[in-house]
């Protein structure tokens, strides 16, 4: 077994030549303190020069899916927790589709959730939510996220926890099963494909089910500072953060294309 969470310091000529498909995070992954920097804008472009497959896999908003899918060099963005995925459809239009995982009565588990927590400070993206509820962990104390993360299973949700936010969703959904479902119904490419010719980025605890899921995953230096918390940690830990983190990843993919 292959040790993990060692210090990255490039791929080696067999990982580079496995690589077909980007899967990554986007919060801390490709941006940094929230910005998005030109050489993370600039790394996007370069692997879609590579002719590699970028999907982002993100607890953002729809309302920035749908920026992204439009403004990025990336096929596919699956949004919220994986509770739906904008993508580039034939003839360039934007694909819009809902995942079936989803709770049936999301809106009614949301809208009560909300009502308890009205004291609670949002995301200033709430507005741009169509499934989920992100609240904002910089205004909420340890003890608040403790009863918060109580509250939220008992209305029927389920929560994960990313740098920024206590994202919520309702359904039976999370990163792993969603990116899965759509990438086999919309490109029919199944685990083993993904797998053997993927890499995931990440930067935090909601990142950990694709650490363990894929076997070539790489983390921000984030994941270094809570090392402790993971029980999965990914095969890799860049020495920059954020989007310095991720050039470092394209940067040394690069090296076999040029």
């Amino acid at each position: 077994m292959e040790e993990r969470g060692v210090l990255f310091e490039g791929l080696s000529d067999e990982e580079k030549a496995a690589v077909e498909i980007v899967v990554s995070d986007v919060d801390d992954t490709i941006t940094k303190n929230g910005k998005l920097y030109p050489n993370a804008f600039r790394a996007l472009w370069k692997l879609k020069r590579m002719g590699k497959m970028i999907v982002l896999l993100t607890g953002g908003s729809a309302g920035w899916a749908d920026a992204y899918i439009r403004q990025w060099p990336v096929d596919a963005v699956i949004a919220e927790g994986g509770a739906l995925i904008l993508a580039h459809g034939k003839g360039g239009d934007v694909v819009y589709r809902n995942n079936p995982m989803v709770d049936v009565q999301y809106q009614h588990k949301k809208d009560s959730l909300l009502k308890l927590t009205a004291g609670l400070r949002l995301s200033t993206d709430q507005y741009a939510r169509i499934f989920d509820i992100a609240y904002d962990k910089k205004h909420l104390r340890a003890h608040e996220i403790r009863t918060l993360k109580g509250m939220i299973k008992a209305a029927g949700g389920h929560w994960s926890e990313s740098s920024i936010h206590i994202n919520v969703g309702f359904g039976s959904y999370g990163k792993r099963s969603s990116l899965l479902y759509f990438m086999e119904s919309l490109y029919d490419i199944d685990s083993d494909r993904l797998t053997g010719h993927g890499v995931y980025l990440g930067d935090s605890l909601n990142d950990e089910d694709m650490f363990s899921f894929m076997p070539l995953s790489i983390g921000m230096h984030s994941v270094e500072d809570m090392r402790s918390r993971f029980t999965s940690l990914p095969r890799y830990i860049t020495a920059g953060y954020g989007g310095d983190g991720f050039s470092e990843f394209v940067s040394s993919l690069e090296s076999s294309n040029s």
